[in-house]
């Protein structure tokens, strides 16, 4: 079995189950179980935490009315039992591995000082050749957008280079970015 035939919660069973409730673009694949526990808003913290890494925390199943920003569900509609492995990773776990640090960054619902301090710890060539990777491989706009707030907030100027390429080749192609566009009355 390819790692890509696992469930995108759990990282442990097949994949069972496609569900676009969400996103008809980008359905959540999950095993039975994981299924059935993120209809019923009763995921474990862990698996809120892997598909909001895909998803983003932003997709109605996974947003702020259903669980917390650690993945513990408000509203469960069937008890959920969670042990020690069922815990979502904190910053303090995720903080000195900068690949766990992008899928943490990409699960809070604001990209805050301490995540925001302890990417900057990390290289600056090696985070932007991530966040470029993640940019270009994800087909989630939440997802791309939270590598663009990493690039304005953490990388700055060692960035821009990237940037002019983005805008350059957006201008042309005959679309300029939305924050280019004058205002017009």
């Amino acid at each position: 079995m390819a790692i890509t035939d696992l469930c995108e919660a759990c990282k442990r069973n097949e994949i069972n189950v496609v569900e676009t409730s969400d996103d008809s673009s980008q359905p959540y694949k999950l095993c039975n179980q994981c299924h059935e526990r993120l209809v019923k808003y009763s995921l474990r913290p862990i698996e809120w935490y892997n598909l909001a890494v895909v998803h983003s925390p932003n997709k109605f199943s996974l947003h702020d009315d259903f669980y917390e920003e650690n993945g513990e569900a408000f509203q469960p509609e069937e008890d959920i039992v969670v042990t020690k492995k069922d815990k979502a990773p904190t910053l303090r776990d995720v903080r000195d591995n900068l690949e766990s640090l992008l899928d943490f960054s990409i699960t809070r619902w604001f990209l805050e000082d301490d995540v925001i301090n302890a990417l900057k710890i990390h290289d600056i060539q090696n985070t932007l050749s991530s966040v470029i990777s993640r940019f270009y491989v994800t087909r989630n706009y939440e997802v791309k957008t939270r590598m663009l707030e990493i690039v304005a907030d953490v990388l700055g100027a060692s960035a821009s280079g990237w940037v002019m390429r983005k805008i350059y080749f957006t201008r042309f192609l005959g679309r300029q970015p939305v924050v280019c566009h004058p205002k017009r009355d």
